[in-house]
Formats: C-alpha cells, sequence, structure tokens
C-alpha cells in the first residue's frame, strides 16, 4: 500500500515543460502541430508526456535503452514525447497504423489485438498501450498476450478512460449490449477499465501494479488554462488522490520473474501427507459404513426391529391407545410411547380400562386366564395374537354396541 502511494506521486517529479519544447520537426500544419500550438500544456496529450518519461525512467532504472512495443501506435506520436536516449528499439503495432505519418518507429505491423500478437516472448522491454483496452471486447486476453511478450521484470504502461467501478461494470453491459444489437462497429469503445479492474486484469496475468493512477479532473481543451503549468499540476495531483475520478486512468505494472528457471525433483516423502489423508478418509468411510449397515439392512433402529413395535404401528389408525400389560422386560421406547399406557399388575389394569373403554388391551399369554377372571374383559373378543417379539401377546379390542347376531351378547372368543 505504502509502495504504492509513493509510486502514485512520483509523476509529479518528472519535469514538465510546454510540451512544444518537447517536439521537434513537426509540421505546424499536421494534426499533432495543431495541437501543440492550441495549448502549451494540452491536457490531451499528457499521455504522451506521461509514457515517454515513464519510459525514461525505466531506461535509467537499469541502465541501458528499452526495446519498446507501442501497442496500438497510429500516427506514432509516442515516439516524439520520448527522449530518444531511452530507447533502443520501436516496434509499432495497430490495427490500422497511419504509415505515412510514422517517422522514428524501426518496425511496424498490422493486426488485431484481439488475437495473438506476432512477437515471441520475453522479446520486450516495455509495452505500452494508451486508449487501447476500452475497444478491445477480450481485455484480459491482450493483456496475457502482453505478459508473454514483455522481459521477467518488464513493464508495462497503459492508459484508458476510467469512472468508478460499480458505473464502469454498468457501462459495460451497455456497451455490450449496444454491440450485439449492432449499434457500436467493430473497433468502438466495448469496454470500461476503472483501476480496480486494472488490478485485477493485472494481477491474474503475473503482472505487478506499481501504481494506478488518475491523469486529471477537468479536460477543458482549448482553453487558457491550459497554458498554465500549475493548472496540469493540480490536474495531476487530484488524478494521484481520486484515480477512479481522474477521467483518464494510467497504469504502471511490472512483469513478474518466473519462480525457478528449471524444474526440480520433488523432496522424497512428499506423497506421504497425501498417503496419510486417503488412509483417514478410508478408514472414516468404513466407520460411518459400519454405523449406516442397519440403514442399508431395511432395520433403522433397534425400536423399528421389535416386532411389538410394528404390530402397534400398522394397527393404529390415528387416534387409537393401548394398553400393554406386561413385566419390566417390556422395551422402554415402547413404554415412552404417547399413545400406550403400560400396566405391571392385572390388579390395576380394571381401573385403566375404566377411564379408557375403548382402548386396545395387549396382554401376555401368561397373563391371559388372570385377565379373563377378573371380569374386565366381559365385552373385549379376543380378534388377534402376536406371535414374534420378547413374549407371546394377545389383542383385545372392545366389541361393538351392537352384536352381529342382534342378540345383545357378544360372541365368545376367549
Amino acid at each position: 500500500m505504502l509502495r504504492s502511494l509513493r509510486h502514485r506521486f512520483s509523476f509529479l517529479r518528472w519535469p514538465l515543460f510546454p510540451l512544444s519544447d518537447l517536439v521537434t520537426g513537426i509540421q505546424p500544419k499536421s494534426k499533432l502541430g495543431r495541437h501543440l500550438a492550441q495549448a502549451p500544456y494540452s491536457i490531451r496529450l499528457l499521455r504522451y508526456w506521461w509514457a515517454g518519461q515513464a519510459l525514461a525512467e525505466e531506461a535509467e532504472r537499469i541502465g541501458r535503452p528499452l526495446r519498446v512495443l507501442d501497442l496500438g501506435c497510429e500516427r506514432g506520436w509516442l515516439r516524439h514525447f520520448t527522449p530518444a536516449s531511452a530507447v533502443a528499439h520501436w516496434t509499432g503495432f495497430d490495427w490500422n497504423p497511419k504509415r505515412g505519418e510514422i517517422s522514428g518507429y524501426d518496425e511496424i505491423h498490422a493486426g488485431n489485438a484481439d488475437q495473438q500478437l506476432p512477437f515471441a516472448a520475453c522479446q520486450f522491454d516495455a509495452v505500452i498501450s494508451l486508449h487501447v483496452f476500452e475497444h478491445l471486447p477480450r481485455p484480459a486476453a491482450t493483456l496475457a498476450e502482453v505478459s508473454r511478450i514483455l522481459k521477467p521484470g518488464g513493464i508495462f504502461l497503459g492508459g484508458t478512460p476510467t469512472m468508478p467501478h460499480i458505473f464502469a461494470v454498468l457501462r459495460e453491459k451497455y456497451f455490450r449490449r449496444m454491440a450485439r444489437a449492432g449499434k457500436i462497429p467493430p473497433g468502438g469503445h466495448i469496454t470500461c477499465i476503472s483501476p480496480r479492474r486494472w488490478r485485477a486484469l493485472s494481477e491474474e496475468v503475473g503482472l505487478d501494479v506499481e501504481f494506478a493512477v488518475g491523469s486529471h479532473a477537468v479536460r477543458m481543451t482549448g482553453s487558457r488554462l491550459e497554458h498554465f503549468r500549475w493548472w496540469i499540476r493540480l490536474n495531476q495531483l487530484w488524478g494521484a488522490l481520486f484515480p477512479s475520478l481522474g477521467s483518464e486512468c494510467y497504469l504502471r505494472a511490472r512483469r513478474e520473474p518466473a519462480w525457478a528457471s528449471a524444474p526440480a525433483p520433488l523432496p522424497r516423502g512428499n506423497g506421504r501427507p497425501r498417503l496419510a489423508w486417503a488412509a483417514a478418509a478410508a478408514v472414516t468411510l468404513l466407520a460411518l459404513g459400519a454405523g449406516l449397515l442397519p440403514f442399508w439392512n431395511g432395520k433403522t433402529s433397534p425400536a423399528s426391529e421389535c416386532p411389538i413395535t410394528a404390530w402397534l404401528d400398522h394397527h393404529q389408525s390415528g387416534d387409537d391407545h393401548f394398553i400393554v400389560l406386561a413385566d419390566d422386560h417390556i422395551p422402554a421406547h415402547i413404554r415412552s410411547r404417547s399413545d400406550v399406557t403400560h400396566v405391571e399388575e392385572v390388579a390395576d389394569l380394571h381401573q385403566h380400562l375404566l377411564k379408557n373403554r375403548s382402548a386396545h388391551l395387549m396382554v401376555e399369554s401368561d397373563d391371559l386366564d388372570s385377565v379373563i377372571r377378573t371380569g374386565a374383559l366381559a365385552k373385549r373378543p379376543l380378534l388377534s395374537r402376536l406371535i414374534k417379539g420378547p413374549a407371546n401377546f394377545f389383542l383385545l379390542q372392545p366389541e361393538p354396541e351392537i352384536s352381529p347376531d342382534n342378540s345383545g351378547h357378544a360372541p365368545q372368543h376367549l
């Protein structure tokens, strides 16, 4: 963070003279000549002054002139604003280079920056692209090519119009929608790049961003203010303080060096942690499998394995209640059911039957005779018998109020 702030204000130390003093040999009637005559400190041309000073600083840092690619050179104006001693070899690349106006470039290539660039890897000390990326549909792919052709430690100098990130995202969506509708021709503005996006794109392709700075707050081309250096410095200070509000954003990013020059054998035992994790995973799966085996066999719990529980669930029609006469060996999960009343003594059975005459009665076979002798089952004929379970049970249900033979006597099943 501190390094970024330090670099962001570094251009304020670069010498700023009337731009016409930097450029020589320009015809007054040419487009560049008219711009220079219009304003000594033309904000429109500051991008070239900025890139030229950055190239001079980099050449001084490494102690030799640079091999430079001007990506989007068009008329080749950048060379006029760059000290001659800073660059050893100029290469220009543009979709439609103005060959008749370009002078001083060693090579000029015509091509599409949205495709693979026709240059070898690690060829350039610096790549400059001023006001090109806003015209590219896939800026990440192009920046990846820039990273490929840069030497390790080489710099990328990029500049585009800018705005706060959220507005840039919305505006780019609008541009893409208009392009799909055929209202933006190829080569028109289709991408919006904020300082935040510049950083994200650079980091993805191995470029270390040293700074992303705004250029100016208000252009006011042709006004008297462009005759004063203080006006330019004030705009530059604004851009350094508020990059996303600087109208245009300029970036310097450096290609990170390779991690290693040659592959090296992995240290012995490198696979042991992986084997340990695999063994732990296998043990865990086996443990889980053993715990889930009852579920795979169709038995979800000890309660579901009990035939009495299954029988109760089968005969429960919604609001039925069961009175179970049994000793303590009756399973706890049956006693805890809300639709079951557990009775241990035959003497207590009569009282429970009076409270709930519609209850079903389950009696162990050993207690059946004792229950009949109490007379409590006068109207509870035996309907079925449960064979499987912790003991043999009989199920008795209350007799209907009217018997099938209309005699008023219950049929005797006992």
